[in-house]
């Protein structure tokens, strides 16, 4: 029997969300929480209607807490808010993988985790909590990845690379073996991250990637 799920988040994000959880095939979709003070009970992302708002959830939670939440919220910043506040309603958050991912059996990892189409996760990975892994992504053995993080589509994670927590790491980056990236730090797209990365809310760019003058 499928579980009963609703998707937290109503941006075109949503629709690739959906497209996991359909593809994992362990949940019912119920629809719909939008994030917005306002919002249109017509819209729908991928046949799902809109069913409440954000602050509707939270105050009559007890309503909804039989239902499981998946966040479709891109920004690592506004996930990482959203989770917060349903995890203090006691809400719980199941790790969605798409069935032609691969995620290796040694892997650990928390909750609230979606491992999108075509990602690799390999061996004695840990993954935290609320993490993105999306499309074609590689996360190379012994990694360790932290929480609210956004890996996007075919960045590369070599051997034994730490993320911490509330890093995006852009599309087409590769970091090689062994490197740190400090919290709410950006690796942009098609970068090549070489060396550490020290100070919180930096962003390297390029390659080699250097940091991004403000």
């Amino acid at each position: 029997m499928f579980k009963q799920c609703i998707i937290i988040g109503c941006g075109s994000h949503a629709s690739a969300i959906i497209s996991i959880i359909e593809s994992s095939g362990s949940y019912e979709i119920i629809g719909l929480v939008d994030t917005a003070e306002s919002y249109d009970l017509s819209e729908k992302k991928s046949g799902y209607s809109v069913i409440l708002n954000l602050n509707e959830l939270l105050s009559c939670s007890d309503k909804y807490i039989h239902l499981h939440c998946i966040l479709a919220v891109g920004d690592n910043v506004e996930r990482e808010t959203i989770f917060d506040k349903l995890i203090n309603k006691k809400f719980k958050f199941p790790n969605i993988i798409s069935s032609n991912a691969f995620v290796d059996r040694t892997v650990v990892m928390g909750e609230g985790n979606i491992i999108a189409h075509g990602s690799v996760i390999n061996a004695q990975v840990q993954l935290g909590c609320n993490n993105m892994i999306n499309t074609c992504s590689i996360i190379e053995h012994h990694c360790n990845i932290k929480s609210h993080v956004h890996i996007a589509p075919r960045a590369v994670l070599c051997g034994g690379v730490t993320i911490s927590d509330m890093v995006f790491v852009g599309a087409g980056a590769t970091v090689i073996p062994h490197v740190y990236v400090e919290e709410s730090s950006i690796v942009g797209a098609g970068a090549v991250l070489t060396h550490n990365i020290t100070e919180k809310q930096s962003t390297f760019v390029g390659v080699p990637a250097k940091v991004k003058k403000k």
